[in-house]
């Protein structure tokens, strides 16, 4: 086994059903590498809804929602400890942003897991997401944790993982995206697929250049996790994240990169990975 070495899984959680899901998914993947959990409960200030001004984590305290807070995730952890006997379990509840606090918190793990974006329409609009803030922030892999398969995985005893799907473009954004989608398939025993998706249009090359490009993306990695089966392959789309995301129905986890301008101009854009956060049938990495 080749594990990344950093120190902790940290799981954002906000009493929701979703996060909850997240932090079962979170306490999977930290067993996996041998490392603590820590969840991290945080309290957005009122100020801050409104403004988007985002004040230093405990500027102010608010002594009933923390004392609120911390048996109920307190209990979840306990959950946790229970259902994976031998897992250390750390919580903390904070105020302040949520994205500001769990970036903070974040510094040193391995990779940071959160629920999905929430459905709200016009929240969004108005103010995003706590998920979508991350993606573009956090200096850590971050998995938003979507779908069926998320709420299956999200369990004491998750079936066994087996299809992985990474995107791939060349750039060193995905190369990264690669190691870690290498390193989570060679933990998991699952096949992994790459995927490289060209724009239809006579910038992105022939299929033997794209082919090319792949090839020797994924052979860095090949020769260091020599135990995963990989698949690769080829395809083009008028929107790349449509590719992504249908190559994602079957897949335990995909993996994008934030951004990138690599020799195939697509898979690490930030439209696609805001799109496959939002809309992917599985678990989501993105990783900057």
């Amino acid at each position: 086994m080749h594990g990344l070495h950093t120190d902790y899984v940290i799981a954002g959680f906000d009493g929701s059903a979703e996060s909850r899901r997240a932090a079962w998914w979170a306490a999977s993947e930290a067993a996996s590498r041998h490392q603590p959990l820590v969840l991290v409960h945080a309290f957005s200030i009122a100020l801050e809804e409104l403004t988007r001004i985002h004040l230093p984590s405990e500027a102010v305290v608010d002594e009933p929602l923390h004392s609120a807070a911390q048996p109920v995730l307190e209990d979840l952890a306990a959950q946790i400890r229970e259902g994976m006997p031998g897992l250390q379990v750390r919580t903390g509840v904070r105020m302040g942003h949520p994205a500001s606090v769990l970036v903070d918190a974040a510094v040193g793990a391995s990779v940071l897991v959160l629920g999905p974006p929430r459905l709200s329409r016009t929240r969004r609009v108005l103010l995003g997401s706590t998920a979508d803030e991350l993606v573009r922030t956090a200096h850590v892999p971050v998995v938003v944790v979507r779908g069926e398969h998320g709420a299956v995985l999200a369990s004491p005893t998750p079936p066994e993982l087996s299809h992985i799907v990474v995107g791939v473009d060349g750039s060193p954004c995905s190369t990264r995206a690669i190691g870690f989608a290498f390193d989570f398939a060679d933990r998991h025993n699952a096949e992994l697929v790459g995927l490289l998706v060209g724009r239809r249009d006579h910038r992105t090359g022939s299929d033997d250049a794209r082919r090319g490009i792949l090839s020797d993306a994924m052979s860095v990695w090949t020769e260091r996790y020599p135990d995963v089966v990989v698949r690769e392959e080829v395809t083009t789309a008028e929107h790349p994240a449509d590719a992504l995301l249908t190559a994602a129905v079957d897949a335990d986890l995909l993996v994008v990169g934030v951004r990138g301008h690599g020799a195939v101009h697509t898979t690490c854009l930030g439209s696609v990975s805001h799109a496959v956060v939002h809309y992917a049938p599985c678990p989501v990495a993105v990783v900057r």
